[in-house]
This record gives structure tokens, C-alpha cells and sequence, in this order.
């Protein structure tokens, strides 16, 4: 089984490395949290929250479901 951080979305990872300069312990805490887990599920919300801020992802356009499933972070694993 991939752990969330195997099934992150390329773009999504991309922009958590981007801000690795201004913010590399929040980062790398992200990286940690994504590798030690397997299910959007298990993340906490204050976990969800920190991913959306580094990825620079509005929240005002994200549905309730992307929200709630995390689909527009993670890709569904084959």
C-alpha cells in the first residue's frame, strides 16, 4: 500500500517544495506526516490545513468533497 506522500499529486508536491526556503521545518514535518500514513483519513485537520496552506491551494475553491476525500491532493491508488 503507497503511503500519502507515493500518491501526492505531482503539482501539489511541487509547490510544498517551493516553499522550502521560507518554511523548511513546516515542510519537512509535511513530508514526515505524509510518509508515516496511508489514508486521508488519518490526517488531522490541523495536518489538512497545513497541506492546503503550503500548496497554496484556496480554500474558497475547493469543493466539500475535494475537502473531505482530499481528490485534488492525492491520486486514487491502482
Amino acid at each position: 500500500m503507497k503511503t500519502l506522500l507515493e500518491r501526492l499529486k505531482p503539482e501539489i508536491k511541487l509547490k510544498l517544495e517551493s516553499n522550502i526556503p521560507d518554511y523548511p521545518s513546516n515542510i519537512d514535518n509535511m513530508f514526515n506526516v505524509l510518509s508515516s500514513k496511508t489514508f486521508y483519513q488519518d490526517l488531522t485537520m490541523g495536518e489538512i490545513s497545513t497541506l492546503y496552506t503550503f500548496s497554496d491551494i484556496t480554500l474558497l475553491r475547493t469543493s466539500i468533497w475535494d475537502l473531505k476525500y482530499g481528490d485534488n491532493l492525492f491520486t486514487t491508488e491502482e
